[in-house]
C-alpha cells in the first residue's frame, strides 16, 4: 500500500474496478477492486502490465457494428 502511495503513478482502471500503477522506473501493477483473482484483469490490460504493449488501454472503446 505504502509503496503505491509514494512511488506509483495512478495509469487507469479497468471495467471489473481494478486500478494500474506505474512506478518512474517503469515497474507495474494491478489493485485489484476485491479479491486477488488474475482471471479479473481484461486481455488488454494483461498485455500493458506484462510488457507485451507500451500503450496504456483506453477507456473509451470504438464500437463498430
Amino acid at each position: 500500500m505504502y509503496w503505491t502511495l509514494f512511488k506509483g503513478k495512478f495509469v487507469g482502471s479497468d471495467n471489473f474496478g481494478n486500478k494500474y500503477y506505474e512506478s518512474s522506473n517503469g515497474k507495474r501493477w494491478v489493485i485489484y477492486k476485491n479479491e486477488v483473482e488474475a482471471t479479473k484483469i481484461t486481455t488488454e490490460w494483461h498485455a500493458w502490465i506484462h510488457f507485451m504493449k507500451n500503450e496504456k488501454p483506453t477507456q473509451i472503446k470504438e464500437k463498430y457494428f
